[in-house]
């Protein structure tokens, strides 16, 4: 089955992938840079709802103007910590959006367990569009868990999967479950190690992000 799967190639996207990919960007550069990267997803992402003509009134006369509608109605799940700059970015597009968060970490493989530590998801309601962001889809296992968790508060319009670098073998993963979802990413990366991790990827991105824990 062909999966829903749009990768934004725009100019400055493709600028600041490189630049998180970069071993040698610092921790600053590399939290500023996931930001515009959440930024510039939900920019192009807008394309995707719907719109609406009103006549807007200029000092000189009638214009046609338009619309996004339905911002109101985008719910973003946070995926502790690595998403935290990513959502920030998203915010400049989807200022209304309803939040939720989810602390989730994964297990050594090859099970992958999940354990969640922390949840609060808001009510999910029918003409919702749900946003799951996290920075790197590689195992798919963290996701998929966290979809399970946000689809008990209701089923929305449309779910969808925001990540900076994607594998296949994670959207395979996510999408068994959950066919009909949608995914943006900003490259789709060849495969992943014996740890889990996307290779080249961009490394741990919370620990590129925050500083790696001791």
């Amino acid at each position: 089955m062909k999966h829903k799967v749009t990768v934004v190639d725009h100019p400055m996207v493709k600028e600041q992938l490189s630049l998180v990919r970069d071993r040698g960007t610092n921790q600053v550069a590399f939290r500023k840079a996931i930001y515009r990267l959440g930024r510039y997803m939900a920019y192009e992402f807008l394309r995707t709802l719907d719109t609406e003509e009103f006549t807007v009134e200029t000092p000189l006369g009638a214009a046609k103007g338009g619309r996004v509608k339905g911002n109101d109605k985008v719910v973003i799940i946070l995926v502790l910590r690595a998403a935290i700059p990513f959502v920030e970015g998203m915010y400049k597009n989807f200022p209304m959006a309803r939040t939720g968060v989810i602390s989730a970490w994964r297990g050594p493989g090859p099970d992958f367990p999940i354990e969640v530590n922390y949840a609060k998801i808001p009510q999910i309601h029918r003409d919702d569009v749900v946003v799951i962001a996290d920075p790197m889809l590689a195992t798919g296992h963290t996701l998929l868990e966290v979809a399970k968790r946000v689809s008990k508060q209701g089923k929305p319009k449309r779910l969808v999967f925001f990540s900076v670098i994607a594998t296949r073998q994670g959207i395979d993963h996510v999408a068994k479950s959950f066919p009909r979802a949608e995914f943006y990413t900003c490259a789709i990366d060849p495969g992943l190690n014996e740890h889990g991790y996307i290779v080249p990827g961009l490394g741990d991105a919370g620990d590129r992000s925050f500083g790696a824990p001791r």
